[in-house]
């Protein structure tokens, strides 16, 4: 990362308070004098990565980790991207990579790197996402520049109906005064639910509720 003159703020988001540690160690070894890394912080919980995305200074690479208690890493990458474009996105995992790829390629992140090779790769994709490019050469992710035109199939897309549902049950609200306050039936209230439970994917209505709460998404 020698020459490099921009100066990056990077975020690492990871439930894990061991691994989070580890990997803010390991970049921190990294900022000498030839290193472009100006500034690191670090979540365990996505929500406050979010809001540090939308509200903090600029963060121009974030580190996600891909299993986040209830969430994944590429739907955190989608609301990431969904609100700061310009963010390079770098997944982590424990796991079989292969299992995550498609779903964060589509989520508009720029690479993804196994856990247990992070000491020999973690620089290189920094320094690549951090030229906008994605990491390693040879992977279907896209540059940033590209990634806002993949996140249409990430990205959860709700109607202003679907939007007040959501907001009224998070305020604790039975379908039935939902219903009655919105002048509809409860029978459309259950339609409404069952669309937003498969844009996101969950099988139960909690599900979608804990998301909301998690990604401050509403």
């Amino acid at each position: 990362m020698a020459g490099r003159t921009r100066r990056l703020r990077i975020g690492v988001l990871d439930n894990d308070s061991c691994a989070l540690e580890y990997i803010v160690a390991m970049l921190k070894q990294s900022t000498g004098s030839e290193s472009n890394i100006a500034d690191i912080w670090a979540y365990t919980k996505p929500a406050q990565a979010v809001q540090e995305c939308r509200f903090g200074q600029h963060t121009d690479i974030l580190i996600v980790d891909m299993a986040l208690n209830g969430l994944t890493g590429a739907q955190v990458a989608a609301e990431i991207r969904r609100i700061s474009p310009d963010t390079g996105i770098i997944g982590i995992t424990s796991y079989t990579p292969e299992v995550y790829e498609q779903a964060l390629a589509d989520a508009g992140a720029q690479a993804l790197l196994d856990k247990s090779t992070l000491r020999s790769t973690l620089i290189d994709a920094i320094a690549a996402v951090a030229e906008g490019k994605h990491y390693p050469e040879d992977s279907a992710f896209p540059d940033v520049s590209d990634s806002t035109e993949t996140t249409h199939s990430a990205a959860i897309h709700l109607t202003s109906a679907e939007q007040r549902i959501i907001t009224l049950s998070m305020g604790h609200r039975t379908s039935r005064q939902i219903a009655d306050e919105l002048g509809i039936s409860i029978a459309t209230v259950f339609s409404h639910r069952r669309n937003i439970k498969r844009k996101f994917g969950v099988r139960e209505w909690h599900e979608v509720i804990a998301q909301c709460h998690a990604l401050h998404v509403l």
